[in-house]
């Protein structure tokens, strides 16, 4: 509470009470149907975000860590439960069953998806009558060949024509892919999917031996800091799951010092973050002489690159355990405590491996993961390419568990971007300008110095005043006002390294003159 502010204001108590409002709503169910112009109502809810992002920075601290926990409290209310239970215990007598049981699992679960496809999703009757396929004919995870391959812009081109005509459009949830290889695009599930994902991320946690009501702490996407505050507390509180949530929008070498501190002085044990904001930490604590013991790290949301999980595991003296995942929920993985490679999920999704012609490669090949969400009746998205590699392996972890296992997950990573202020932010936090952009094929932005930012787009037509301004404006919200963005139309994106694609490419080293990721690829490659 600010020296001389009314504690009891009534404009104040109006905006906490319009902020929990709309954070109840952030994620939840939307009473808008889906409309034909599906960039237009996106745009609409960026708005909105907006406006309650501004209502809740302008609230005092203790009324945002308010916000925060009753945010946490309605997660809880929904994921927690006899659903969850039924789910947590399948999943653990899943571990143990023979390959053969987990298949059979899946093409029953299969089995009902295409036939409720078939009947109630206009996309896939289109698909399976041009082919003269029937349900019967897709019962099994080979029979999946028969179906085309599904792109994120064949998901575009369909529209609401994916969408099942027996749901209710304003109970679906709606997400963004979070572009770490291609241009966002909007997904829709319903309550199933949520909870199965929540089964999932405890699974992982069970694993990471974190137990839910342990003291740990977060450093994701949501803004939970205003980026106009400059001095700590840079980390808010949900009671509900005693959770420090920690900015990631505020990773300076000079404030990092209060990070640590922090989480010593209010007993955090274990973390859970992007896998960049994690290495942040983990270099200012190399270049500080310093180790800040922890139980587990979890990494998410971006690739881990394993110069990165050494430091990591050497500063914070515990083992890091990596998690796969996508806002598209048709695959998940995860590290187990042995860390000899990623289980798969079979439970979650069917995972196929194909080659540049879609046909499936063999065992130890990497090829381009599909995945077919087996709990999405909503929108169904079958043979989805993600746009990762990776290759399916025949070992068997020495945990003992009999899930399919991952080696060689290849996501694509971008350069962590530097402010004017010093500031490390993780790239995916700027993998959302794109919703700005009706018809970006494709996109990069380019840092070259701190305070410039070319974002380089290829479409078809000019970005007009309107787009510059949303897309401007998101940059410099999160990056700093001093930022300068130039946008320039090109005929293809340029790669780095050996032909790899990148979304954020920086030239700007991180504080401690330690070189960016693409520069320290580079370097491993020569």
């Amino acid at each position: 509470m600010r020296p001389g502010e009314d504690r009891e204001s009534p404009l104040r108590g109006a905006l906490f009470v319009l902020c929990l409002q709309r954070l109840s709503r952030v994620g939840r169910p939307r009473s808008t149907p889906l409309p034909k112009e599906e960039r237009r109502r996106e745009g609409r809810t960026l708005a909105n975000w907006y406006t309650t992002e501004g209502v809740y920075n302008a609230l005092p601290i203790p009324l945002q860590n308010a916000c925060v926990t009753w945010r946490g409290w309605r997660i809880y209310r929904e994921r927690f439960g006899r659903e969850h239970g039924a789910l947590t215990s399948l999943l653990e007598r899943s571990e143990h069953l023979s390959r053969e049981e987990q298949r059979d699992y899946q093409e029953r679960r299969l089995q009902a998806l295409i036939m409720h496809a078939y009947e109630n999703v206009p996309y896939y009757r289109d698909v399976m009558d041009e082919r003269g396929l029937k349900p019967s004919d897709v019962s099994t995870i080979d029979d999946l060949q028969k179906l085309p391959v599904l792109t994120k812009a064949d998901v575009r081109a369909a529209g609401e024509r994916l969408v099942s005509r027996t749901v209710d459009p304003g109970k679906l949830r709606v997400a963004w892919t979070s572009a770490t290889t291609e241009t966002p695009l909007p997904v829709r599930w319903d309550r199933a999917v949520t909870l199965v994902n929540h089964a999932s991320y405890m699974r992982v946690r069970r694993w990471a031996g974190v137990p839910f009501g342990r003291r740990y702490a977060t450093m994701q996407g949501t803004p939970v800091v205003p980026i106009a505050q400059k001095k700590p507390p840079f980390w808010r509180y949900n009671a509900v799951w005693n959770q420090v949530l920690f900015s990631q929008l505020h990773l300076s070498d000079e404030n990092l010092h209060h990070y640590v501190r922090k989480m010593r002085d209010a007993g955090v044990e274990d973390l859970e973050t992007y896998a960049s904001g994690a290495y942040v930490m983990a270099r200012y604590l190399e270049d500080h002489d310093e180790y800040l013991p922890l139980t587990a790290v979890i990494t998410t949301g971006e690739p881990l690159l394993p110069d990165e999980r050494a430091l990591m595991e050497e500063r914070f003296r515990c083992p890091v355990f990596d998690a796969y995942g996508q806002a598209e929920r048709v695959i998940f993985s995860c590290e187990c405590e042995k860390h000899e490679g990623h289980h798969v999920f079979p439970e979650y999704g069917i995972t196929e491996f194909v080659d540049g012609d879609g046909e499936r490669v063999r065992a130890g090949e990497c090829g381009l993961m599909l995945g077919t969400g087996l709990h999405n009746f909503a929108m169904p998205l079958i043979r989805y390419a993600c746009g990762d590699v990776a290759a399916s392996s025949d070992a068997v972890c020495s945990c003992g568990r009999t899930l399919p296992m991952l080696s060689g997950l290849t996501s694509r990573a971008g350069d962590i971007l530097v402010t004017p202020d010093g500031r490390m932010v993780p790239p995916i936090m700027v993998t959302w300008i794109v919703k700005f952009l009706e018809g970006v094929r494709n996109w990069q932005v380019v840092q070259e110095t701190p305070t410039e930012l070319r974002v380089l787009v290829v479409r078809d037509e000019p970005v007009t005043p309107e787009e510059f301004d949303g897309l401007s404006g998101y940059l410099k919200r999160r990056l700093g006002p001093e930022v300068r963005v130039e946008i320039e139309h090109v005929d293809e994106i340029p790669r780095v390294g050996r032909g790899k694609s990148r979304h954020v490419v920086s030239r700007v080293p991180l504080v401690w003159g330690v070189p960016n990721r693409s520069a320290v690829e580079a370097e491993h490659e020569r």
